[in-house]
């Protein structure tokens, strides 16, 4: 059973997020109206019960040398940041570090470059998917982690070889000159904002 308060808590995170767009402020009132309606949250059986659920994405990045670590996800055709649906109670924080501890074994910390506690995710979208999944509709609550993209990495997450068949270091600049279809439809917006707060900084 879904707890209450638990709702209220992920509705308050989502409200405290500076949009970056006014596409962003919709965004936030719709997730706003979701959660205040009372309707299920978290997703109880792949891939669309219910049809509209929670999402955490992990978005590992070096901020340094402006790159995102980004994978070539099996289901959706595009490359995608590592994430998954939040269980059921689950605060989205804990879930977006769960999925990177379980997808890439990785274990980061949040990163947050518009100053705020990093609990409060950096950027949320509500999208319809894409791929070979069931038709649904993801809200999805999107944390930064910061990782090196100097260093050697291999994924040797327990679940890496079923969501992902590659992945890719790609300079922020690749990835607004790449056609968006071959990411999240969100991901040109969602460099704009971390620059625009990494640059305000």
């Amino acid at each position: 059973m879904e707890d209450i308060q638990v709702k209220n808590k992920i509705r308050g995170l989502v409200n405290s997020i500076i949009p970056y767009d006014q596409l962003e402020k919709d965004h936030i009132r719709d997730i706003d109206d979701w959660i205040s309606s009372g309707v299920p949250i978290f997703r109880i059986k792949k891939d669309a019960i219910p049809p509209k659920h929670l999402v955490s994405y992990a978005l590992v990045i070096d901020p340094d040398h402006e790159k995102v670590l980004l994978f070539d996800h099996k289901k959706a055709k595009r490359m995608l940041p590592s994430g998954g649906h939040i269980e059921m109670n689950e605060m989205p924080l804990a879930a977006a570090k769960r999925e990177l501890k379980e997808e890439l074994g990785l274990s980061l910390e949040a990163y947050s470059p518009d100053g705020i506690q990093t609990e409060v995710p950096f950027f949320v979208t509500v999208t319809q998917t894409v791929g070979i999944s069931e038709p649904h509709t993801d809200v999805s609550l999107w944390y930064l982690f910061t990782e090196d993209s100097t260093k050697s990495f291999q994924s040797d997450g327990t679940e890496s070889s079923v969501e992902f068949d590659g992945f890719h270091w790609l300079g922020f600049d690749e990835i607004m000159s790449t056609p968006i279809e071959q990411f999240d439809l969100h991901m040109h917006r969602l460099i704009m904002k971390i620059r625009k707060f990494k640059n305000a900084a």
